[in-house]
């Protein structure tokens, strides 16, 4: 059943990758939540990021633009089909490849920031994307996760009803305290959480792996 969860969402981001930058989440949703990301970027050296779920590459032109080397996954090839053209700036500085964000195909300790947005709500797994992220991390290194923030009414409504029917399928989002629990599980200290309004409430939630391997 949860295989089937990513062949109906695969099938739907297929349909969807020729028009999905022009839909109205763009400029409602996704636009704020990059706004939020980037701003933790602000304060670090670039170095190497990995954005899951990169989808037609928006983010990871904006990490490049800023001096980073990006790998962009995604699990749908329409998408990064989509993203090599909006990239061709940046061939030197960003590479996309497909994946499974529960099976990251990238060697331990590989980046210095791995970020998610607006896509974990879609995996099934979700502890064991986490568990995989922090794997993936250097020490030190960053996971900055975004997603939909349904902790209060409005929350509920405008995600598990508006955007659920919007993007079809099951989705699964989160409560805040319920990341902060998976965070810790997976080994992440110094947990910060960022909340933003724009015509969605946007939770934003960072870990740090330990500099030193917990005893």
């Amino acid at each position: 059943m949860l295989h089937d969860h990513k062949r109906k969402a695969h099938a739907e981001f297929s349909d969807w990758a020729h028009t999905y930058d022009a839909h109205w989440l763009n400029r409602f949703l996704f636009e704020p939540s990059h706004t939020l990301l980037l701003k933790e970027f602000k304060d670090l050296p670039p170095g190497t990021a990995l954005d899951i779920g990169c989808g037609t590459g928006k983010l990871a032109g904006r990490m490049a633009a800023r001096g980073w080397r990006v790998v962009g996954l995604d699990l749908c090839e329409s998408m990064l089909h989509q993203a090599r053209f909006k990239l061709n700036g940046h061939r030197d500085s960003v590479r996309l490849t497909v994946g499974d964000s529960e099976h990251l195909p990238f060697r331990s300790h590989s980046f210095d920031v791995v970020t998610c947005s607006n896509s974990f709500h879609h995996y099934p797994h979700q502890l064991a994307v986490v568990r995989e992220m922090f794997r993936i991390l250097k020490p030190g290194g960053r996971l900055l996760l975004l997603d939909g923030w349904p902790d209060q009414f409005i929350g509920r409504i405008v995600y598990d009803v508006i955007i659920a029917r919007v993007e079809g399928g099951v989705v699964w989002h989160r409560e805040s305290q319920d990341l902060r629990a998976m965070f810790r599980t997976a080994g992440f200290q110094d947990i910060a959480q960022k909340r933003t309004y724009s015509l969605f409430p946007i939770l934003m939630t960072r870990g740090v792996v330990p500099a030193q391997p917990l005893e």
